[in-house]
């Protein structure tokens, strides 16, 4: 009876252990550190954005993570008051992906001024200028 006891014992800590370790926490990372976690469990702190694209966290060094399949935050999350923005502050823990799916274009003279999405300067890679990191199966917390 004590050896199934240690075992259930370790065996309990051995998986706390193993989840704590599959969450990684970033705090401000560069672009190129992101691209180690496509895919895995991350944990970021920023602040809520809606944009026209959809809910965005913006760190703290201005890097975006978008959250996948949200058109905004809740209210309360932001809102624009007397021309000032009003944001929360969250943890946000979900799963890193990455996409190449913004809209973006090189405008030309031709081009009408209803044209949507993104311009970009002439000469840009429009696959590099389309990319985005994004959260899956996200939860956040506010702060």
């Amino acid at each position: 009876i004590k050896g199934i006891l240690l075992l259930l014992i370790f065996w309990t800590f051995a998986c706390s252990t193993k989840h704590f370790e599959n969450n990684i926490s970033i705090e401000n990372p560069k672009k190129e550190d992101l691209n180690k976690f496509i895919n895995r469990k991350v944990t970021f702190t920023g602040k809520t954005v809606n944009m026209k694209l959809g809910a965005v966290l913006i760190l703290e060094n201005g890097q975006r993570i978008w959250m996948h399949k949200m058109y905004s935050w809740p209210e309360g999350y932001y809102d624009i008051k007397n021309n000032k923005e009003e944001t929360k502050t969250v943890i946000v823990t979900g799963i890193l992906k990455q996409k190449n799916d913004l809209p973006v274009f090189v405008p030309n003279e031709n081009d009408s001024i209803f044209r949507s999405g993104i311009p970009v300067p002439k000469g840009t890679d429009l696959r590099k200028a389309s990319h985005r990191y994004l959260l899956k199966s996200y939860k956040w917390n506010e702060i």
